[in-house]
């Protein structure tokens, strides 16, 4: 044809993907042409038009080279017409071509063009890439497909949430459905809806293999966006990766840093370490995730796509909840997809809209199944007996139809019973292909064509033959992954029956071989995704070195503070080691996962739990069976961490007084400073002030740093060294030896800041504002709360927040008579008192700031409640304040409650003498002898003040004492 080519796709041999085939061929031509010179030295140039129709193919015309079939219809002509309107080196396709390659390609429309030949204007378009193609149902278009029938609602709302995203009012749609019932194809129809906006998309595909794989969705979203290949280098990676963030101006060092980290990027020179904690740097990953998607919003509308949220693992929910609550103000359309069995946590805010899809009406079936037949009419007797087969889900009616069309006796088809007989029947008529889809299946939904080539004991030839087999048949559509050749069955219940279909032995020699093959050929895969293995070897029946990945799975989830997915793991890793021979080697692995199991299960259920006691009583006894006295001993501690922190004091002592026990047999001398650092906690906790002043002076003269730094990482968060002086300074501070408490307070904090550990340093602050509240310090108070905030804001430390902003509200409402102070500590006080021993310390606070107020009542409130939680008699730190403020409101609230008032203040007195709590004994006795002067008993209340004043310890200093010597000199 002269300069030109003309092409036939779909000719002589049909191909369902003829469009697409015809699109990659000019995609490929272009690329090639534009690698040749002309005379004149410059590239040369095409331009491709495509067009889809019926045609009839007549006899082969002319001779030699010119030697070609004629060919009649408007199609050729269109095609022709098309190439006309294309810019040198770019392909236009027609309104028909584009329906049928769906979004397997990034497109910009051109509209519609009148061309010579053709009565009406043509909407055409222009081709401008291959698409990164995300969700599973992506490219599942009109070729492979029935028609979009019904759901008129549904995309009219879709499309009325979509145009307030565009103006900035973010919206969620969170859709539900069966299984089959045409989630995915809404999700696909939407794309097809507003092709001609301008937006970002974000598709983030949840896989059944991910559900404890934090982050999954999002790693696979992030580096199909970066454009990563399996042969990009670490440097080559990190070079992508700084061009996706630089696109919205988001290139900061830590903002490089933590990415790289998230997509297992080593780092180089370039990029500073991150100096987090996990806990801070998973809620800084999470954070600069949801600030890159308010960065593109900024530049145009996102669509944020979340398929299959039943399969979400447990940091990508809390991911979505943060960019859900961060998107009021952006334009964003969240959308996801689930099965009805997952309960959406997202419903309830006013910008969340659910939509619950029913089944097709009895017309809407009737109507798919002639779409889908479009080949032929089927009698209405077949039609009847699909609809009553298929109960109005879509895929049911597709599949079954399909089942039809295809089968061996047209004459007289069988509609099968179900859609597993349709699924299993069509596995069955693709004949050798069907164990390459075996083997598919059990890689898993998604799979690579170089995984399925190192699996599959066939030639490379067979595997591409099988692959193309099954494209063909509809049942898998491939995949564009940063280009990894990859493919993904069209639904998770054609891979289920493929899967189901295996006897058990073939099927875990498959598992095994899946395995090998990512341990020796996927490198990359096996370390950043150790969970895969672990369940590929599990499936196989490889119980040992299944726990071996387990274990590694769960270590790196903990690592980064991704706790849910860590408990699934090291419970997974136990299920498994249960399998092994019964001897020193399960022990020793059960040991260990267990140990590892505890930290995550206390951060996720909380210390009351019965499982976390359960965990640590089975470690207990594991070790004791291996003789291992370091695994007994951080069981033990295990335990002893689970009461103290539910405010279970007795068994806190006990457990104590055991690992001391247990480090004085040791040969580790970490171990036992550990041991007294629990003793003097809980020494501490249950108010005994000498024991606490001495086991940490013992503390101090143990502990060294460089010896001793890896026990706070590794018991309770903080350092060991920095808590000895701190119960030093809070016991002074009880004792009303303040100077020397300041002195200690001073030394943790210098402490905690030289190991540059930000909890221990938080830790120390405070603590440190405990001390000063108890010397009446107000501004040092506030200084060091402040202090607090700045670290727990950083480090993401909630109960440290909590802790500073209730002492800061205090310092305020008592110390400035300043409401605003008072409203802060009401605020503060659920969060602070949740959690923990010093629940009781904040009951005093409020108390205190509310009757500042008036409020007598209130205050009486809060100190019962804070009373009634004692269950051991005079025992618990602050408790003889409860008794003290108790009585002295009291009397306030009313006057005849004059017996009552002095019984609780006698108590005060006498538990804070029990305790060697001298300071608070001494504001006892003061608070005793000013009620009784009130009641014109002044006689009554001076005994105690008269023998503790007479009894005071060295160093004593107190600013109380100036009080006691005036209410004395009365006398």
């Amino acid at each position: 044809m002269g300069d030109g080519v003309l092409a036939y796709f779909g000719y002589p041999q049909a191909q369902e993907d003829a469009a697409e085939r015809s699109v990659y061929a000019a995609l490929a031509i272009i690329d090639n042409l534009m690698q040749l010179k002309g005379p004149d030295g410059r590239a040369l140039e095409t331009r491709i038009g495509i067009a889809t129709g019926i045609v009839v193919i007549g006899d082969i015309i002319g001779s030699g080279v010119a030697r070609e079939h004629s060919i009649v219809g408007e199609t050729p002509n269109l095609a022709a017409r098309l190439q006309t309107l294309a810019e040198p080196n770019s392909i236009v396709v027609s309104e028909s071509t584009h329906h049928l390659l769906g979004r397997q390609f990034d497109y910009q429309s051109l509209g519609e063009q009148t061309l010579k030949g053709f009565a009406n204007p043509v909407q055409v378009w222009r081709v401008l890439r291959e698409a990164a193609v995300a969700s599973r149902f992506a490219a599942g278009h009109g070729a492979r497909t029935g028609p979009f029938i019904g759901r008129v609602q549904e995309i009219g709302l879709l499309l009325d949430r979509w145009q307030l995203a565009k103006e900035c009012e973010g919206q969620v749609v969170f859709l539900s459905g069966e299984p089959g019932m045409g989630k995915s194809r809404i999700v696909d129809a939407l794309f097809e809806r507003i092709v001609d906006d301008p937006y970002y998309h974000v598709i983030c595909q949840c896989s059944p293999y991910h559900t404890n794989s934090a982050l999954h969705p999002v790693i696979r979203q992030f580096e199909r966006s970066a454009g990563f290949t399996m042969e990009d280098s670490a440097t080559i990676k990190l070079e992508k990766l700084e061009t996706l963030l630089s696109a919205t101006d988001n290139l900061s060092d830590s903002t490089r840093s933590l990415f790289a980290d998230l997509l297992s990027i080593p780092l180089d020179d370039r990029y500073p370490p991150l100096d987090l904690a996990p806990a801070q740097r998973k809620a800084a990953t999470i954070a600069a995730i949801v600030h890159q998607l308010s960065r593109l919003a900024e530049q145009k509308p996102v669509l944020f796509v979340l398929e299959d949220a039943h399969w979400i693992d447990p940091t990508t929910q809390e991911l979505v909840t943060r960019v859900i609550d961060s998107i009021a103000s952006m334009c964003v359309l969240v959308l996801i997809t689930a099965r009805p069995e997952f309960l959406s946590p997202w419903t309830g805010r006013d910008h969340v809209t659910s939509l619950a899809l029913s089944r097709l009406s009895k017309t809407q079936c009737a109507e798919l199944i002639a779409g889908v037949a479009t080949a032929r009419v089927l009698n209405p007797t077949l039609v009847e007996d699909i609809l009553a087969k298929t109960e109005g889900v879509p895929l049911f009616i597709e599949e079954l139809t399909k089942a039809i069309m295809e089968s061996a006796t047209p004459d007289r088809p069988v509609v099968p019973a179900t859609l597993q007989d349709s699924l299993m029947a069509r596995l069955d008529r693709l004949g050798p292909a069907k164990e390459i889809a075996q083997v598919a299946a059990v890689i898993g939904q998604q799979f690579s064509y170089a995984l399925l080539e190192a699996v599959t004991r066939t030639s490379a030839g067979d595997v591409a033959t099988g692959i193309a087999r099954l494209v063909d048949a509809g049942l898998a559509f491939p995949q564009s992954r940063a280009g990894e050749l990859s493919y993904s069955f069209k639904h998770a219940l054609m891979r289920d029956v493929a899967y189901d279909n295996l006897l058990r032995g073939r099927r875990q020699q498959i598992h095994e071989r899946v395995a090998r093959a990512l341990e020796e050929h996927f490198p990359a895969v096996a370390e950043s995704e150790p969970e895969l293995l672990a369940q590929h070897l599990a499936q196989g029946g490889l119980a040992d070195q299944a726990c071996v990945y387990y274990e590694r799975a769960g270590d790196r989830a903990a690592a980064r503070s991704n706790f849910a997915e860590g408990v699934a793991h090291f419970s997974n890793g136990l299920r498994e080691a249960a399998k092994l021979v019964e001897g020193p080697d399960r022990l020793r692995r059960e040991l260990a996962l267990l140990l590892k199991l505890g930290p995550p299960l206390t951060i996720m259920k909380g210390y009351q739990t019965p499982e976390l006691e359960e965990v640590y009583e089975r470690a207990c006894e594991t070790g004791t069976r291996l003789g291992d006295e370091t695994g007994l001993f951080k069981a033990t501690w295990g335990l002893w961490n689970s009461a103290i922190a539910s405010r279970n004091l007795k068994k806190a002592r006990d457990r104590a007084q055991e690992l001391v026990g247990l480090g004085q047999h040791s040969t580790d001398s970490g171990l036992l400073l550990e041991a007294f650092h629990c003793r003097w906690s809980t020494a501490f906790f249950r108010g005994d002030t000498v024991t606490a002043l001495t086991d940490g002076r013992e503390g101090t003269k143990r502990y060294d740093p460089a010896r001793h730094k890896w026990l706070g990482p590794v018991f309770g968060g903080h350092d060991p060294g920095v808590c000895a002086l701190n119960v030093q300074a809070l016991a002074l501070g009880l004792s009303g030896v303040l100077a020397s408490g300041r002195s200690c307070v001073e030394q943790e904090l210098s402490l905690a800041e030289m190991l540059n550990h930000p909890h221990s340093l938080a830790f120390a602050a405070q603590s440190g504002t405990v001390f000063h509240q108890l010397a009446g310090d107000h501004e040092a108070l506030d200084q060091l709360a402040e202090r607090v905030i700045e670290l727990a804001d950083k480090y993401n430390f909630p109960p440290q927040r909590a802790h500073a902003l209730l002492l800061s509200g205090w310092a305020h409402a008592i110390g400035q008579d300043s409401e605003a102070g008072l409203e802060l500590m009401e605020a503060e006080y659920p969060r602070a008192s949740a959690v923990g021993p010093f629940f009781r310390y904040y009951a005093a606070l409020l108390a205190e700031a509310r009757a500042k107020f008036g409020k007598f009542s209130e205050a009486l409130t809060v100190l019962r409640s804070a009373l009634d939680t004692v269950s051991e008699p005079g025992i618990g730190v602050f408790v003889p304040e409860l008794y003290r403020l108790q009585g002295l409101y009291l009397l306030r609230l009313d006057s005849h409650n004059q017996e009552e008032a002095m019984r609780s203040l006698q108590t005060a007195v006498d538990i804070a003498k029990q305790q060697n709590a001298v300071l608070l004994q001494l504001k006892a006795a003061i608070s005793m002898a000013q009620a009784a002067r009130s009641i014109s008993q002044p006689k009554r209340g001076l005994q105690p003040l008269r023998d503790l004043c007479a009894n005071l310890p060295d160093g004593f200093d107190a600013p109380q004492l100036a009080e006691a010597k005036r209410l004395l000199s009365k006398t």
